[in-house]
């Protein structure tokens, strides 16, 4: 291979730029735009003098990889390029790194093999101290002469890759190359690890004048691994980050790995065995060249974990403190850790987790009681002792379990998942005896409710259905929790049977009461018995407010607000809404985290009042105190409502993003309506980012499974599939889904989406009469649509765009404009840029109908500008394809009257019908079927058939042949 064209070859300890077979790897370059273009500029300047790029980050971020493309792009543009790379297990091979960039020069340079031969054979010590002085000069200058002769007239570029690994002769070469660079057009690149380049080489960077060019690889942001992994659902791509740091390397490594053993390293519990052979390879040879001492001290910081103190660590390493502390020294040294501010940490993560694992399970049990023992000693609080205890109790152990079972109480409301861990270790360490039956249960209990909040729901069901057997006095707790359990599966009956049950046992009107009422009301409310619901609410308010239970009032009064946009007039539901919003806004996030179901009712009512604001503020801050406290048994409901926030405000990709979170995390928790309904709202922003066709697969899956059985989730799930079903252009199936009125009017002013898609569905546009417009029956659905959405800009302008596509189809464009005009603007002034973008789009096509072209190219373009900036890409696909079709009916009637198409005058048959009907004619007269023309203007046949109908009566013809003939005819 010619030096000349050498392809750089990456590091081992840098991510492969193409991924193994099967294992979805880094493939791409992505998240380095402004490091390339950075790169990029010194290779443009012609200047006639080096370039210095020091290019540093962390092992597996990415520089080799980076190198790798700054060598492409060099050698593209005509440039030598040269890279030499230092190994660590060469480094007593003199000048290794330059051999290693000259290693492929052809024979016709023979000579500089002979010379660079000669340099590296000799003592780099030489005889004598000045004799050594001035050989190692004249060695360098002939090097540096070297180097220039092999870049060539057009310049080069040189690389020094791994330069943490440099030998020393090495080293004193590229100090020498930077105090006299050569007299030539090259860009120097020195690639080295943070905090490991080698002093000599350090103090020369820092005195070069002009200084050389500093680029530090920082880690890969969440959307660059979105785009990295596009195939993996939303919330494993965000673990992946979160685990990898946004390391490439880690990330490679990783991406194969299961979402438990992710979640687990995520939160430091590591598996007793390494999650992937390569992650363990990669990093095991950097900790195996430790000296034993460091070796051991390592291990020992890997088993006392994130804020080590070096007592600790040196009780479960065994050693002395000086000894400790020299070896801590040493790691720092090496990067393996570093300083946060008072404290030493791992350098990443999975280095703790690959000292963990080499450690071995025999050395790291024992450590952890060393550990144990010395925190014990010094009064250190149980949460510390717990994490260690954890893993190294034995059966029996009672005092243990009660060290584990005290700390699971203290962390059970800020880290539900730890403490779920440390109770059942807790349990199974607790001896089973009817003495500790009452013990057993409450931390039972406990158990069960860790798990609940963290979303595993199977296994606290089983725990709780065990609780519920047995008398005492945490049966009532144990009731309410199973109740909660039941009525997120959707067993809305089962839940109410036991609530109602356990009611009628209590005879107090205390607090456990007043929390089964609640959740009583919770279930009434999902079941559709509103009044029952409302009862129940309004008893558990009187109560909790008699009690000083703020944060059990808050969540009554949103049931009651649930209740009230039910069945109330929308200024009722409007007055229980603002109350409900209050009280919740007024619960600090300690209380508010026992309460997250409230704050995500709360967010749907405001969706449906068109309170957009309020509603993205409540379910963003429920989603972030779900996540600081770790509970998550909410998270589907809260993404759910936030995504349909998000589109209204035209945040597509946030809303599908969202709705694909909120159903990773149902499906993962076992919850299936949860699930459902999120799959459903997915529908909207799948749609106008890409289309029917991308729609179609996941409505015919939904449409094979089971409704939820909570009233409100039906109601949402079935209103958007009406909504896809519609847009994909099956009418019957939109039909049948809108049969039972009664589903929907729960949704309150949002009833009115789905009254709108009535007015349409019932519609038969086969036979309109133009004469009287739009039939009784159809004006009859969007007046009471109208009504249902009361003053609301989003749901009245959905009806006004309903209203206008059927004046339209029924022949009456001008109805059509005057009932749009007023509306763009108020959709613009409520910030709903969708609903806005479709507006103007039957607006265009209305005033193309009324003769007004102009008109209509505006609103086309206002309409592809906003679908644009929302990223809405199927929709501002739409509108630039009506762009083109109204451009192209200019065209033709400016044309001559003799050119194919042409609409001369007036007179011209196709000036009688609407700008989609002559669509639909010119179409038709080349001899396009049906399915054809639907698939060309994506409409669906059926709408294609109808256009034809009313073409034919308008022209008066009978048949396709009859319409081709007549047109044929002018």
């Amino acid at each position: 291979m010619s030096w000349r064209s050498r392809v750089p070859v990456a590091s081992p300890s840098e991510p492969s730029a193409v991924p193994k077979p099967g294992v979805p790897g880094v493939a791409a370059l992505v998240g380095r735009d402004v490091e390339v273009t950075r790169m990029g500029a010194l290779l443009d300047e012609d200047e006639a003098r080096p370039r210095f790029l020091v290019l540093h980050g962390e092992p597996g971020i990415g520089k080799s990889r980076l190198v790798a493309e700054l060598a492409t792009v060099a050698g593209g543009r005509g440039r030598t390029v040269l890279l030499g790379r230092a190994t660590e297990f060469e480094r007593s091979l003199p000048y290794g790194v330059l051999l290693d960039a000259l290693a492929d020069v052809p024979d016709h340079r023979a000579d500089l093999h002979a010379l660079l031969d000669d340099l590296v054979t000799r003592d780099p010590g030489g005889p004598g101290p000045d004799t050594a002085a001035v050989e190692r000069h004249q060695r360098h200058r002939r090097l540096r002469s070297l180097v220039t002769a092999a870049a060539g007239p057009a310049g080069a570029l040189l690389v020094f890759d791994d330069v943490q690994w440099a030998d020393d002769a090495s080293v004193e070469f590229l100090g020498y190359l930077l105090r006299h660079p050569p007299d030539t057009r090259m860009t120097v690149v020195l690639a080295f690890r943070s905090e490991q380049c080698p002093p000599r080489l350090a103090e020369e960077l820092a005195h070069l004048a002009p200084s050389p060019t500093w680029l530090r690889l920082g880690p890969l942001t969440g959307p660059d691994v979105d785009q990295l992994l596009p195939a993996q659902p939303a919330s494993r791509r965000r673990l992946l980050h979160q685990v990898s740091g946004g390391n490439p390397l880690y990330l490679e490594l990783l991406a194969g790995t299961s979402t438990q053993v992710l979640g687990a390293l995520r939160r430091g519990d590591f598996p007793d065995e390494p999650v992937t052979t390569a992650l363990h390879g990669a990093m095991a040879n950097e900790i195996r060249g430790l000296n034993p001492t460091e070796r051991l001290v390592l291990q020992a910081t890997a088993v006392v974990g994130p804020g080590l103190d070096i007592g600790t660590v040196a009780a479960a390493a065994g050693l002395d403190l000086p000894r400790t502390a020299a070896a801590l020294d040493g790691l720092v040294a090496r990067n393996l850790l570093r300083q946060a501010g008072a404290e030493l940490d791992f350098r990443h993560s999975l280095v703790r987790a690959v000292a963990y694992w080499l450690a071995g399970p025999a050395w790291r049990l024992a450590a952890h009681r060393r550990a144990a023992s010395h925190l014990e000693r010094g009064g250190a609080p149980l949460t510390l002792r717990a994490h260690h205890l954890a893993k190294a109790i034995r059966p029996g152990d009672e005092a243990a379990a009660g060290v584990l079972a005290t700390a699971a109480m203290t962390t059970l409301g800020t880290a539900p998942s730890t403490s779920a861990a440390w109770l059942r270790v807790a349990l199974s360490a607790l001896p089973d005896d009817p003495g500790r039956t009452d013990r057993r249960a409450e931390l039972r209990l406990l158990f069960a409710k860790a798990l609940g909040v963290t979303g595993r729901f199977d296994e606290a069901r089983i725990v709780l259905h065990e609780l519920v057997t047995v008398p005492g006095p945490h049966r009532h707790a144990a009731v309410e929790q199973l109740a909660v359990l039941e009525r997120l599966a959707g067993r809305l009956d089962v839940a109410s049977a036991l609530l109602t049950t356990e009611l009628e046992r209590l005879d107090t009107t205390g607090a456990p009461q007043t929390m089964l009422r609640l959740e009583l009301a919770v279930t009434e409310m999902l079941a559709g018995r509103w009044r029952a619901g409302a009862r129940h609410a309004g008893k558990t308010m009187d109560r909790a407010r008699q009690g000083g239970h703020r944060g059990i009032e808050a969540a009554a009064s949103s049931v009651l607000a649930a209740c009230a946009v039910a069945r109330e007039p929308l200024s009722t539901a409007r007055l229980r809404v603002s109350y409900a919003s209050r009280l919740i806004d007024a619960l600090g996030d300690v209380a508010l985290r026992d309460e997250l179901g409230a704050i995500a009712l709360l967010a749907w009512l405001e969706a449906m009042l068109d309170r957009v604001d309020d509603g993205l503020a409540h379910a963003e801050r429920g989603i972030e105190v779900g996540l600081r406290y770790g509970r998550i048994h909410v998270h589907p409901l809260l993404y759910a409502a936030r995504s349909v926030l998000y589109g209204t405000v035209g945040r597509v990709d946030d809303a599908l993003r969202d709705a694909e979170e909120a159903e990773e995390i149902a499906r993962w928790q076992g919850g299936g309506e949860a699930a459902t309904l999120a799959a459903a709202v997915r529908l909207r922003p799948l749609l106008w980012l890409a289309g029917p066709d991308a729609v179609r697969p996941a409505l015919d899956r939904l449409r094979g499974s089971a409704p939820p059985r909570s009233m409100l989730s039906r109601a949402v799930v079935r209103m958007h599939l009406a909504e896809a079903s519609s847009a994909v252009g099956d009418d019957a199936g939109c039909q049948e889904l809108l049969a039972d009125a009664e589903t929907y009017r729960c949704l309150g002013p949002a009833e009115a989406n789905v009254l709108a898609l009535r007015a349409l569905a019932c519609a038969d546009p086969v036979r309109p009469d133009p004469a009287n417009g739009i039939p009784p029956q159809v004006r009859r659905w969007l007046t009471r649509a109208a009504g249902t959405a009361g003053d609301l800009p989003g749901r009245l302008g959905l009806v006004a765009v309903a209203g206008a596509t059927l004046s339209l189809a029924y022949g009456t464009p001008g109805d059509a404009v005057a009932a749009l005009t007023p509306v763009v603007g108020q959709l613009a002034a409520a910030g709903m840029p969708v609903a806005e973008g479709r507006a103007r789009l039957v607006l265009a096509e209305a005033r193309v109908a009324t003769g007004d072209p102009q008109s209509a190219r505006e609103q086309l373009g206002r309409a592809k500008q906003l679908f644009a900036e929302c990223g809405a890409r199927w929709l501002a696909g739409q509108a630039d394809r009506a762009q083109r079709r109204l451009a192209a009916r200019l065209s033709r009637r400016t044309a001559p009257a003799d050119r194919p198409g042409a609409v001369p005058d007036e007179g011209h048959p196709l000036a009688l019908l609407t700008a989609r009907e002559r669509e639909v004619a010119e179409l038709t007269v080349t001899g396009a079927t049906s399915r054809v023309i639907a698939r060309q203007l994506q409409i669906s046949p059926r709408t294609v058939d109808a256009h034809l109908m009313r073409i034919y009566r308008k022209l008066g013809v009978t048949s396709r042949t009859a319409l081709v003939s007549l047109l044929a005819r002018g």
